[in-house]
Formats: structure tokens, C-alpha cells, sequence
């Protein structure tokens, strides 16, 4: 089978395609928990990203090559960052992710195959569930609390949702 890379795509589509998880990671950590929860939730989702290297689709694992997630950070900072250097509001967050992993799913029903739109699919919302996992929410020094609160559940069907359409 054909499997879509990067290759085959523009500058303009891979630039989209690896931004996605990105966004993703940053809407799902921004949308609660305290700083050290943040921290915590950007280092996995770093991880799950990296971890796309032993993906079988070639797509994910391009993207989650070193110099690829280096770019992908240094192009969403345009976005995610106020003219202060302050990161945007929850809810911000999670639209830019929504539009990204919407704008990138489109990209792949025209241009990929069905098996490149499920491994991306199943890629982001790994990344999703990595990141809300990474971090107990509501806890008080590691005890009790929820292992992924209801605002990260919340961004997660929202941008499986947004895939989806």
C-alpha cells in the first residue's frame, strides 16, 4: 500500500500536520491543574510525540523525528503566545487545537488513504490521552484526585470530534 509522508505533501501541509499535536498537547494541559501538573502533562506529551518514531505509518513517525518537533514547537509559539509572551487562555488553546487537527484532517481525506487518516487520527488522540494521564487532577500531594479530570476529557472529545469531521 501507498502510505502518504512527507514527500508527497507542501511545505504549507506538513507544516499543519506536524503543528497538530502541538496544539493538542497545549489545549489539553491548559485546561486545568496546577503548574506542576503542566509540567508534568507538556513532558509526556513531548514523550508521546517522540514516541511516534516506532509508528508504522511513515507520516507519524516523520513527525515525530527530533529536528521535526523542534520546528512544530518553534511555529505554534506564533500561535500560542500573547504579544507578552503569555500563554492564551484555556479555551483559546483548545480552539487553535480544534482547527489544527480539523484543518489536518481534511488535508488527509483529500490527499491520504483511509489507513494514513486512522494512523494520524490514533496518533493525536494518543498524544491527547497522554498528556491529560500524565497528572493527577484535584490531588493534594499525590493523594486522591482524578486520574484525568473532566476539562481534559472534555478537550479530548472535543478534538476527537474535530478529526471527525
Amino acid at each position: 500500500m501507498n502510505l502518504l509522508d512527507r514527500e508527497k505533501l507542501t511545505e504549507e501541509q506538513w507544516s499543519l500536520l506536524r503543528a497538530a499535536p502541538q496544539l493538542v498537547l497545549l489545549a489539553v494541559s491548559a485546561s486545568g491543574g496546577s503548574r506542576l501538573d503542566a509540567i508534568l502533562e507538556r513532558s509526556a506529551g513531548r514523550r508521546a510525540i517522540e514516541n511516534g518514531r516506532n509508528n508504522d505509518h511513515p507520516l507519524i513517525r516523520q513527525i515525530a523525528e527530533s529536528a521535526q518537533i523542534e520546528a512544530a514547537e518553534h511555529t505554534v509559539e506564533a500561535y500560542v503566545y500573547d504579544g507578552q509572551g503569555v500563554l492564551r487562555e484555556a479555551d483559546q488553546l483548545l480552539a487553535l487545537a480544534k482547527d489544527s487537527v480539523r484543518a489536518a484532517a481534511d488535508l488527509l481525506r483529500r490527499t491520504g488513504s483511509e489507513l494514513d487518516m486512522y494512523a494520524y487520527r490514533e496518533f493525536i488522540v494518543g498524544v491527547a490521552r497522554t498528556v491529560a494521564e500524565a497528572a493527577r487532577e484535584g490531588d493534594f500531594i499525590g493523594l486522591g484526585g482524578h486520574r484525568v479530570s473532566d476539562a481534559e476529557r472534555a478537550v479530548i472529545a472535543a478534538v476527537s470530534q474535530a478529526l471527525a469531521t
